[in-house]
């Protein structure tokens, strides 16, 4: 008679399954766990990273715009703007013809000829390629006229009866782009309650009747720690010739993220800071009137009005 052996087939007990599941979850939810940190980690950078480049953009912006206020437009090219037309020198004012008058304003002072009939002359009514100033000596035809120096309250002084900048506002104009152009540039910070303010920027050519609308350059604006004011200015700016000059320009924004920290649950918030910006024209400007240099110091011409 043949035997048949049977072996025993064994498998895994109804224990052993539970502590290897429990083993497999608890591994489980620590990649699970980690996965979710980092990703809320990334998240957070990511925001943060937002943040500092749209405050980095606008700041340099405002640096650069600042650093360049005051700068006079040439409007011609240097040495071609010229006399179209023989001048007879006279006390009294008389109306002359220029082959280009583009950036010229009423109440510039013009640098007419060179050498010995060089003079300083004030633009009074300005028209199509014409001018009326009071020319004390006489030019021939093609004399060259420029233009010279710079504008001394290109920011626009605290104390400014019209248009003044203040700690929320920066107002400043010049040829900002060096592209012949004077224009005049408004920013404001814009605080709301619950971090939905603003920095807004508009630019209007100098010369049109009102502001253009602005367009905004930072979301989430927030106020500054401490109270700290958005755009800062010398307590006491010096007063030369008549002239108020800020030489020095500070400016101080905050923003907080669109949406909260996924980590702390709160918005996070960003300070930055570009302080002792110096407006370079405004500078020589003061330097120049310091020296006894006044010609060179251009009045303010018509600035745009703000919109109605």
């Amino acid at each position: 008679m043949t035997r048949t052996y049977h072996h025993a087939e064994k498998g895994f007990s109804l224990l052993e399954l539970m502590v290897s599941t429990a083993v497999m979850l608890v591994v489980a939810g620590g990649a699970f766990g980690a996965l979710n940190y980092y990703q809320k980690t990334y998240q957070r950078t990511e925001i943060t990273a937002d943040m500092h480049d749209n405050l980095r953009s606008a700041i340099d912006l405002i640096i650069q715009e600042a650093g360049q206020a005051g700068s006079l437009s040439l409007g011609a090219t240097l040495g071609t703007r010229q006399l179209s037309n023989a001048v007879i020198g006279s006390p009294g004012a008389q109306v002359v013809l220029l082959n280009d008058t583009t950036g010229i304003f009423a109440g510039e002072q013009l640098l007419v000829d060179a050498g010995a009939n060089q003079e300083l002359v004030t633009v009074t009514p300005l028209g199509a390629n014409s001018l009326t100033g009071v020319f004390k000596n006489a030019h021939n035809a093609a004399a060259q006229v420029n233009a010279i120096g710079v504008f001394p309250e290109g920011i626009i002084p605290p104390t400014a009866p019209t248009n003044p900048s203040t700690a929320t506002q920066l107002h400043l104009f010049g040829d900002l782009n060096g592209d012949g152009t004077l224009v005049y540039v408004e920013y404001s910070c814009n605080y709301v309650a619950g971090g939905a303010g603003t920095l807004t920027r508009s630019v209007t050519p100098v010369g049109a009747a009102f502001v253009n609308p602005a367009i905004v350059l930072v979301d989430n604006l927030i106020a500054n720690p401490g109270g700290t004011p958005c755009f800062q200015y010398p307590a006491a700016p010096p007063i030369v010739a008549g002239f108020t000059f800020v030489n020095q320009v500070g400016v101080t924004l905050t923003v907080q993220t669109a949406t909260r920290d996924a980590l702390t649950e709160n918005f996070l918030p960003m300070t930055k800071s570009a302080l002792e910006i110096v407006p370079r024209n405004i500078q020589m400007g003061l330097d120049m009137a310091n020296a006894g240099w006044v010609g060179r110091l251009q009045p303010k011409p018509n600035l745009p009005n703000p919109m109605p």
